[in-house]
């Protein structure tokens, strides 16, 4: 009779068990990500074959870098991809996260109407760039919403030596392809990832200015919940295993070269 108990309290377990991973595969992999992955269409291309490969949809949010963080922290998300490495350092360092694995990467470029590159045309590097944009007199379009591409320009304009919030700064709270926009109708300089501009930008109007140098370096990292969240954390690192792969690395590294003749991403090693 005792064997017959425990033998029924075994079954019972191990159908709890399944049940409770039946119903973790059986909902979508929540991920939070840069808008510069989903206006890009990088995720377009990527989410499609994961599901495919691993009988998984994904649900996409994307947000800043600094709310994806965010929302990865407070269990909203399995998994992130982000491009704010400061913040992405104190967030592991406190245990916010469990894991952070840098996947790929692009530049950042300063962008603005064709006209205007006469302004920044004697910068070597993007700090002379930047204040040449602060003395022309022409407006610059801030993010301003704690994304990866604000924290960079806040570092960049701090190492101009620029005082951050200045008159010429047009504040914005919205994805990368939008203040794109907005520059375009404001005729205003703005920072951009290359990937969003080459895809979402060169018709506004608008070309690249400046470019190059390890300042406008631009990692992105997939980030992993800490496992007592209770979240999906074996999705997460499905999901990270995956960009790492060979598919994933070439789909990324591939990106780019039908519709706009380069590659928008190069993967890490």
């Amino acid at each position: 009779m005792r064997t017959r108990r425990a033998f029924g309290c075994l079954i019972l377990l191990l159908a709890v068990l399944s049940a409770c991973g039946g119903s973790e595969r059986g909902r979508p992999l929540r991920l939070a990500t840069t808008t510069s992955l989903q206006d890009s269409g990088l995720l377009g291309v990527l989410v499609p074959i994961f599901t495919g490969e691993h009988d998984r949809t994904v649900e996409v949010s994307a947000v800043g870098s600094g709310r994806a963080i965010e929302l990865l922290r407070t269990g909203q998300a399995d998994v992130a991809i982000t491009h704010s490495p400061v913040e992405e350092a104190a967030a592991l360092a406190s245990g916010r996260i469990g894991a952070r694995t840098p996947v790929m990467r692009n530049a950042y470029v300063l962008v603005g109407p064709v006209e205007f590159a006469g302004i920044v045309a004697g910068a070597t590097d993007v700090r002379q760039a930047l204040r040449a944009v602060a003395g022309s007199g022409r407006r610059f379009v801030s993010r301003d919403d704690g994304s990866g591409t604000h924290q960079r320009e806040l570092q960049l304009w701090a190492a101009a030596g620029v005082p951050p919030g200045s008159a010429f700064s047009l504040p914005f709270h919205g994805g990368m392809a939008e203040a794109l926009e907005l520059a375009a109708r404001e005729r205003a300089f703005t920072l951009s990832d290359r990937a969003t501009f080459l895809t979402r930008g060169r018709d506004l109007g608008l070309a690249i200015l400046f470019h190059g140098g390890d300042d406008l370096d631009n990692v992105y990292a997939a980030l992993e919940p800490a496992p007592e969240l209770g979240t999906d954390v074996a999705g997460a690192r499905t999901f990270v295993e995956f960009l790492r792969s060979p598919t994933g690395r070439r789909l990324i590294g591939s990106f780019g070269v039908d519709t706009v003749g380069e590659p928008l991403f190069t993967p890490v090693d």
